[in-house]
């Protein structure tokens, strides 16, 4: 798949990403007061977020044509 994510955008996924992961468990270890629901939503999103700054490729650009990637 084409590198379509640049690395601003990759820094701020993988960030974000950690960050919702992380808030995630700790709410599920009842260390963080979340709902449940929210935490596990949070794992998920920080999950695509990490999978996607990773590979350098999402999937949401494609049909609306953007590109953040530095490669040509």
């Amino acid at each position: 798949m084409e590198h379509n994510v640049g690395s601003l955008d990759r820094t701020v996924r993988l960030a974000l990403g950690a960050l919702l992961v992380v808030v995630g468990i700790g709410a599920v270890a009842g260390v963080v007061p979340l709902a449940p629901i929210l935490a596990a939503v949070a794992v998920l999103f920080g999950v695509v977020f990490l999978v996607t700054g990773y590979r350098q490729s999402c999937l949401l650009y494609l049909p609306f044509g953007i590109n953040t990637s530095d490669r040509q």
